[in-house]
């Protein structure tokens, strides 16, 4: 009958078994059994022996579940002193179902533990009695193989008598050894594979940005015999990665499960050579460990690839990738226009302001274009964050002299950047506007415009002036006067717009810096620059500066010639670089005992070096002032550079 009832317990628990049910277990743990628990009078030898068979299935990586069954022979106390017609010995057969628990803490040690229970069959001689039985169990194990593991266990059994508990007809503690064997259903092919699935194609223009951002999920699925440990996985492409990266670890993966890596790669500048879309072939190398032996698997992937001048808009950051500050051409032009300007310098301007001017009109001088690119226009194409967009690299624009807004609003940011000027831009519903620094502090606008209408002031404290490259064909004031139009109409009007400043985007998107190597040199005029310039200066001088001359110069009509407005005057003359307007009007100061217009007109003599008229107005300065830490510093400078030459 107990056959009929392990039989029974057993088909129906197979019958239940999940369909996904993929390996069995089937453990036998051979026993000496130790009954000294059991209560009342004494009526067990102080040692059994036997052992359990259990047969079940291993779910969920580490629950077991079966059915189990067993047999104890036991000796009865003084047993030796029996009659021989009187059972010596009792027997158990114990059957029922298990639930269990297998981890792994090392790669070849496994511990488990189990709760079991169901009814049992107890004999002595021709006496039969069924009752209930309970057990708890532990072992430790050393894995062989991945279906092999030997070890010792351990157990508490107790059966109960005519009760469910608190009648024991037997209670006590068992130890031996644990034989296990594990059976796979599921055939497994001995490997570890990958499969990767990217978010969106790889944009060559920010590849840099893919060796910490992740652009897709690699899964590593374990086919492996048995779980493997310390996996480690990584990612090369050859001829298109500079190294092969970790894209990630995984401490343990169980066996037939999958698990998820972020896919991220080291990009090298070969990926900028996608002219078209493509693809490229790459190996995910797998690293790990099964039952402490090192192994390495390989699988192969495709990467999607855009080509190299698309993108989107979906951060307008984006383009600081595009400008290229080092690129060759871009570093010949810019050093070939700032050399002219550095001719040409007025020094009583501002520095960065010439240089943009040269850097804006050189451009122009050499027939770079703005058109409207018919094919992905900006102003339809930078509204659209889901739309690639083609934009050009600054050799490009070169190359072709032409360009759309962003493409020429990118060269000229890249000029900018070449010769250390900080820039940024916004971009608005119909214009891109580059902006520079002109390192000109809040604190002195006055001393270089006529108030703070057509400038910006950042929080840096800086004023930064705004150029449109909407009216770029029109000139570099025009462009500042269009681009403070559009910035004022935009901000009046609550309209949405993207500022980005380039140094701040480039530590999230670096420059990509690609050129072909074509010759792009561009031929331009140092006569007909100059010329443009000047006339940029003139105008500059007329807007910014005419207003406070004529204020100045009303006042001394109104309120008579005096030292102080005078040299004002003299100061505004300086400042907009107008130093043969300014001599005379010190001159006429220095008459009047001005010692500062005395010392202006040494510091104007000085740098024309006119060293001789210099030391002339510094010594006159001394005569009335013997003391004048100005005209000593200057007169000693003079006389120390004089004696160098």
């Amino acid at each position: 009958m107990i056959k009929k009832v392990f039989f029974s317990i057993t088909l129906s628990f197979l019958l239940l078994l999940p369909v996904n049910a993929i390996e069995l277990v089937f453990s036998g743990t051979p026993e000496l059994l130790f009954p000294f628990l059991t209560g009342g009078s004494e009526k067990y030898d102080s040692l059994g022996f036997g052992g359990m068979l259990d047969t079940g299935v291993a779910l969920w990586d580490t629950l077991n579940v079966g059915t189990t069954a067993g047999f104890y022979a036991v000796p009865k106390m003084s047993s030796s002193k029996l009659r021989e017609s009187e059972a010596k010995n009792v027997f158990f057969v114990p059957v029922g179902l298990k639930v269990g628990v297998t981890l792994y803490p090392f790669s070849r040690i496994s511990f488990s533990a189990g709760v079991s229970g169901g009814p049992s069959l107890a004999l002595s001689g021709s006496a039969i009695h069924y009752q209930p039985w309970y057990r708890a169990d532990a072992s430790f194990a050393f894995r062989i193989n991945p279906s092999f593991s030997v070890g010792l266990s351990a157990s508490w059994m107790d059966i109960q008598y005519d009760s469910w508990a608190r009648n024991p007809l037997l209670q006590g503690v068992s130890g031996g050894v644990s034989v296990t064997y594990r059976y796979d259903t599921k055939k497994s092919t001995g490997s570890v594979s990958a499969t990767a699935e990217c978010d969106d194609s790889v944009f060559p223009l920010i590849a840099s940005i893919y060796k910490e951002n992740s652009f897709g999920n690699i899964y590593i699925s374990n086919d492996e015999t048995a779980e493997i440990r310390n996996v480690h996985v990584y990612i090369r492409a050859e001829g298109y990665t500079a190294s092969d990266i970790e894209c990630g670890s995984i401490s343990v993966l169980r066996k037939h499960k999958t698990e998820v890596i972020p896919l991220i790669a080291d990009f090298s500048s070969s990926i900028l050579q996608f002219t078209e879309n493509g693809q490229i072939p790459a190996e995910v190398k797998i690293d790990y460990e099964l039952l402490g032996q090192k192994r390495t698997a390989v699988s192969q992937i495709i990467i999607p690839i855009y080509n190299r001048n698309q993108t989107r808009w979906v951060d307008p950051a984006v383009l600081a990738s595009y400008v290229s500050a080092s690129s060759p051409e871009v570093m010949e032009f810019s050093k070939s226009l700032v050399g002219v300007a550095r001719r040409y310098l007025r020094s009583g301007l501002n520095r960065n302001m010439q240089f943009a001017m040269y850097l804006f009109e050189g451009m122009r001088q050499a027939g770079i274009k703005y058109e409207e690119d018919s094919s992905s226009p900006y102003d339809t194409y930078h509204l659209n964050l889901e739309t690639l967009d083609y934009i050009q690299y600054p050799y490009q624009t070169m190359l072709y002299k032409a360009g759309d807004k962003d493409e020429v609003g990118i060269l000229l940011i890249s000029l900018l950047q070449s010769v250390g000027i900080q820039t940024g831009f916004i971009a608005t519903a119909d214009d891109f506007i580059v902006l520079f620094n002109t390192e000109i502090s809040e604190n002195h606008i006055d001393n270089f415009f006529d108030g703070s209408d057509r400038v910006l002031v950042l929080d840096d404290g800086n004023v930064w002036l705004p150029l449109s490259m909407k009216v770029f064909g029109e000139g570099f004031i025009n462009s500042w006067y269009k681009a403070v139009e559009e910035f004022m109409a935009v901000t009046e009007a609550e309209e949405d717009y993207s500022y980005v400043d380039i140094s701040s985007a480039w530590t999230y998107y670096p420059p990509a810096s690609f050129s072909s190597g074509e010759n792009v040199a561009l031929n331009t005029s140092e006569k007909k620059i100059s010329e443009i310039v000047e006339t940029d200066i003139s105008r500059y001088i007329t807007a910014e500066f005419g207003p406070q001359i004529a204020a100045v110069q009303n006042r001394i009509l109104k309120e008579g010639a005096s030292a102080p407005l005078y040299n004002q005057l003299g100061l505004l003359y300086v400042r907009a670089g107008m130093y043969s307007s300014a001599i005379p009007v010190y001159q006429l100061s220095a008459k009047m005992g001005s010692i500062p217009a005395m010392n202006n007109l040494g510091n104007i003599a000085s740098m024309q070096k006119n060293y001789k008229e210099a030391m002339s107005w510094y010594q006159k300065v001394l005569e009335l002032d013997p003391e004048n830490k100005t005209a000593l510093s200057n007169l000693n400078r003079i006389q120390s550079e004089l004696k160098n030459e």
